[in-house]
């Protein structure tokens, strides 16, 4: 009983070991950036080709500053902020399914039902490209792993 009891506290300490080390990638306090590189989130939703914003129309939603081409644009972002923010701000949510930290290149995206995905994007691997190399289910799948671990990390 005492031998299952350590391994439990093991495999606890282990999970909130790592947690810890994975959360130090996703909190980055103080960071003044505008998420999404500057490009404006709106934009996406246009003609496909993201446009950068200016720091003169910017908007705050959950803790996170987008940039905009227009006032027009800020005003449309703040009447339906969920409709435009990327589901992930800063980080490829094929990664993110996967347990890791990775940074988005904000011109890597798919909308998918509605929604902004940016993916990373390097010489070893483009996360978009991955994340489309398994069928519908199995990229719904994908995306609740990565908003599971989110709420984790958040926790």
């Amino acid at each position: 009983m005492a031998a299952e009891r350590s391994n439990i506290l093991a495999g606890w300490l282990l999970m909130l070991a790592w947690a810890g080390a994975v959360a130090e990638e996703f909190v980055t306090p103080g960071d003044t950036s505008p998420a999404l590189g500057g490009f404006s989130p709106i934009s996406y939703f246009g003609d496909g080709e993201p446009q950068p914003g200016l720091p003169q129309h910017a908007a705050n939603h959950d803790g996170v500053t987008y940039y905009f081409r227009s006032a027009t644009e800020v005003q449309r972002f703040r009447e339906d902020p969920e409709s435009y923010a990327p589901l992930f701000p800063h980080h490829c949510p094929y990664n993110l399914a996967l347990g890791r930290a990775a940074a988005i290149d904000p011109t890597n995206f798919r909308i998918v039902a509605g929604r902004l995905l940016v993916f990373h994007r390097s010489e070893e691997m483009d996360g978009r490209e991955e994340s489309t190399r398994h069928d519908a289910g199995e990229q719904e799948r994908l995306l609740e792993r990565a908003r599971g671990l989110r709420k984790l990390i958040r926790f």
